[in-house]
């Protein structure tokens, strides 16, 4: 961390908790004034990769196969809207914490790090004015608080943590939804924070999706049609999952060997000099990519891929376009005019 973002986090963390003192003074209670300057001040240890990640579930720290699938269900549960930062804490995110909150109980079988209790915090990415906090389980019950402004302004309690999560989307929309209509940067990045899930492996029905907000669903909204709609989908997604270049040549090789293809190996050299074989292995991936992806697509109720015929000259166009982008975004070149879409 840079000194100059240390001294950012100092200043607003300084803020949080001068605002906690006021409300505070203005006859709040002082527990409810301090948790809810707790909650703040966990969105400000993530706030960086929040801003950069609008929309999406973040985890402060995963330790362990057990973390990361707990923290793939919430995903697929967890239906967020555009403008809202969340974050997992995760058992040993807890442990690894030095808050005051926590040292009452720190060698206690009630520390959430001995339950293996996680916590779901969720809040508009500028305003925390209001911030949802999802205990997965409490001492007692999984629930959901809600805090206003230094208030505990309502709860809701389960039976179940997977009761509390099939809830927790419909509380978040309470809460969370965008007041006004929707701007196109809105829907393309509520559309594609959805669909980037894939990238984890959580696709499918069971996802849960306000449709009437996605932009493959209702191509209408950003003046798309059906066929565009879906390639800039899956061409804002498979860069994602390549995530660089080195990690690209790596799958394209893996996939290569092990179904013996007869590609050449792809090297980074190889690459950045244009090699045509290499760059047509690479491409001939990419081009396996999009068409999975829109096999997955296909399935999906009220997406309509129009048109999915290689004798068509629209599918085949923006096919090719849609792959020729995918290539530029991860080498960060051009795709050689001697290499094509085969």
């Amino acid at each position: 961390m840079t000194e100059q973002r240390k001294e950012s986090i100092e200043k607003l963390a300084s803020a949080i908790f001068k605002k906690a003192e006021d409300r505070e003074k203005a006859g709040r209670d002082h527990f409810e004034t301090a948790w809810q300057a707790t909650l703040e001040l966990m969105l400000l240890m993530m706030e960086e990769q929040l801003l950069e990640n609008l929309g999406q579930l973040l985890p402060m720290q995963i330790s362990g196969d057990d973390e990361w699938d707990f923290y793939l269900d919430v995903m697929e549960k967890l239906d967020l809207p555009p403008d809202t930062g969340a974050v997992l804490i995760t058992p040993s995110a807890f442990k690894g914490m030095n808050l005051s909150e926590f040292s009452e109980f720190e060698d206690s079988e009630i520390a959430p790090w001995k339950r293996n209790a996680y916590s779901v915090i969720i809040s508009n990415i500028r305003d925390h004015t209001v911030v949802l906090q999802a205990s997965l389980p409490g001492l007692e019950f999984a629930g959901i608080d809600i805090f206003e402004d230094g208030k505990h302004l309502a709860d809701y309690m389960y039976n179940t943590v997977e009761e509390c999560l099939e809830d927790l989307s419909n509380i978040t929309w309470t809460y969370f939804r965008p007041k006004d209509e929707w701007n196109k940067g809105q829907i393309i990045r509520y559309t594609e924070n959805w669909y980037g899930k894939s990238v984890y492996g959580v696709e499918g029905p069971d996802v849960k999706l306000h449709a009437e907000y996605s932009y493959v669903h209702h191509p209408e909204l950003i003046d798309l049609t059906p066929l565009n709609a879906v390639f800039k989908l899956i061409q804002a997604t498979v860069p994602k999952e390549y995530d660089t270049l080195e990690r690209a040549i790596e799958i394209t090789n893996d996939v290569n060997r092990d179904m013996d293809l007869g590609e050449p190996v792809v090297t980074e050299d190889g690459i950045l000099r244009d090699d045509q074989s290499q760059c047509q292995a690479l491409l001939n991936r990419i081009t396996v990519e999009i068409d999975m992806k829109l096999d997955m697509l296909s399935y999906l109720k009220d997406v309509k891929v129009p048109g999915r015929n290689f004798q068509n000259p629209d599918y085949n166009q923006s096919f090719d376009e849609a792959a020729m982008r995918i290539y530029e975004a991860i080498t960060g070149r051009e795709c050689p005019k001697s290499v094509r879409v085969m």
